[in-house]
């Protein structure tokens, strides 16, 4: 029973994910004229499409069961390109000039370092908490810059909320990313309390999905915002 309710919530998380990544390129064309928020709806479907393939994945194969250290090692490698991913989209909005050279060659590295070191030995989450600390710098440190430039200039009560709603997006993917990766180190063969983790990250994924979407109704303001925040 246990084992059933884990693959079922596998399944469905799963699905749910690559059903938003779907969600997400249908009808961007709409936001053409808006090239930091249709590549940000792009990378943010990315990061849904590799999660579900993940989850998919671990369905497949049950290494959870048969060798966690497999396990382990998948769940950092679609832990890290996921994040990577949503880092690009989500702190490029804040900051359009984000996504500089400087900074993708610098997250490809870690990538390419992290993914073999997963794999071939066991040191790599290591390389996955100091990638996520500076990732996570790099958001909260350009957030908070915009909040201090535009925020009190921003009239729309909507353009001041999609960003709070960011921000807390910002929160839940901390918490569930680098708390998952945390449990899943520290309990490597559990299985019924990541049937509750799966539960958890649903509702993590859908918020995300909602705030990304919620950005292009106020598009307008919010791009303002960003460009008040860089004069």
């Amino acid at each position: 029973m246990e084992l059933a309710l884990y693959d079922l919530s596998l399944l469905i998380v799963g699905a749910l994910d690559l059903a938003m990544a779907i969600g997400l390129l249908v009808n961007n064309y709409a936001y053409r004229h808006y090239p930091v928020y249709h590549r940000s709806r792009v990378l943010t479907a990315v990061f849904f499409a590799v999660f579900g393939i993940g989850l998919l994945l671990h369905y497949h194969f049950h290494w959870r069961q048969t060798c966690p250290p497999m396990a382990m090692a998948l769940s950092l490698t679609y832990f890290h390109i996921a994040g990577v991913a949503i880092t690009w989209s989500h702190t490029s909005l804040l900051n359009p000039r984000y996504l500089s050279r400087r900074v993708v060659a610098r997250d490809v590295a870690f990538l390419i370092i992290g993914l073999s070191a997963y794999w071939l030995t066991t040191v790599g989450v290591y390389i996955f908490l100091l990638h996520a600390t500076l990732m996570t710098y790099d958001f909260y440190s350009t957030y908070y810059h915009l909040n201090r430039h535009s925020f009190p200039t921003l009239g729309k009560v909507g353009g001041r909320a999609i960003f709070r709603w960011m921000l807390l997006s910002c929160h839940l993917i901390i918490f569930f990313g680098i708390g998952s990766i945390v449990f899943t180190y520290l309990l490597p063969t559990a299985i019924w309390p990541y049937s509750v983790l799966l539960c958890v990250g649903g509702l993590v994924f859908i918020y995300i999905y909602y705030s990304i979407s919620e950005y292009g109704t106020v598009i307008d303001s919010a791009t303002n915002a960003v460009e008040d925040a860089e004069d």
